[in-house]
C-alpha cells in the first residue's frame, strides 16, 4: 500500500468513525504513524482528502452501475441483489452521506461532481427499467412521469438510509445493508409484474 492510500485509509476510518470536524490532518498523520508535514507533501489538507474519497466513492458506484447494466439474465433478485452492492458502497463511505451538507459547504467541488453522477445516473436508471419493462419484470401500463419520479425517490432514499440508520436503527455493517435493502423492496414493489413477482420470490 502507497502512503496516499493508507493516508486515505487511515482518514476514511476516522471520518466514518468520528466525522469530518472532529478529524484534522495531524489526527490522520498520527493514525499511520508519520508527521503532518509528511502528509501534506500528499494531501495539502483535508478538503483534498475528503474529494479523493469521494472520487473513491464515484468510482465505485460507476462500477458497480456497469455492472448492474451488464446482467445476462435479469429478475428482481437481481436487481436487489444489485442495490445491496450499491448500499454496501455507500457504508463503506458512510461519512459522506451522514455529513454531505458540510462536506458540499467546505468541498464544493464534490456539489458539482454530485450532481454530474446524478444526471448520468437518471439515463442509467431509466435504461434499466426500460429493460426490466421490456422483460415484462417491471410493469408497461404506469405513465412514464411516474417512473420519473421514481428516480428522485430512490435518490432520497439512497442518500439518507444512513442518517435514518443511524438515528433509530443503530445497526451496523451487513445488517443495516440487509435491512435497509429489504424496505427498499417496498418501494418497488407496486412497479411489479406478477412475472417480477415470481422473479423474486422463487429464488
Amino acid at each position: 500500500m502507497t502512503t496516499k492510500e493508507k493516508i486515505l485509509a487511515a482518514a476514511l476510518k476516522l471520518y466514518n468513525e468520528q466525522g469530518t470536524d472532529a478529524i484534522t490532518i495531524r489526527h490522520i498523520a498520527k493514525e499511520i504513524n508519520i508527521s503532518h508535514g509528511n502528509l501534506q507533501y500528499h494531501y495539502k489538507n483535508t478538503e483534498e482528502i475528503i474529494l479523493a474519497l469521494f472520487n473513491q466513492l464515484a468510482a465505485a458506484m460507476d462500477d458497480a452501475m456497469a455492472k448492474a447494466e451488464a446482467v445476462t439474465v435479469p429478475s428482481f433478485r437481481q436487481f436487489l441483489h444489485d442495490t445491496e452492492a450499491f448500499f454496501d458502497i455507500a457504508y463503506h463511505y458512510r461519512f459522506i452521506f451522514l455529513h454531505f451538507v458540510a462536506i458540499i459547504q467546505k468541498v464544493p467541488e464534490i456539489k458539482t461532481r454530485y450532481n454530474n453522477m446524478d444526471a448520468l445516473r437518471e439515463i442509467q436508471f431509466n435504461r434499466i427499467f426500460k429493460a426490466y419493462r421490456n422483460l415484462g419484470i417491471f410493469r408497461n401500463d404506469i405513465p412514464e412521469q411516474v417512473w420519473k419520479d421514481l428516480i428522485p425517490q430512490i435518490y432520497i432514499y439512497a442518500d439518507f438510509w444512513l442518517a435514518h440508520n443511524e438515528i433509530k436503527t443503530g445497526l451496523k455493517g451487513k445488517k443495516a445493508i440487509k435491512h435497509y435493502v429489504n424496505i427498499s423492496t417496498s418501494l418497488f414493489y407496486p412497479y411489479l409484474t406478477p412475472k417480477g413477482i415470481a422473479s423474486m420470490e422463487s429464488e
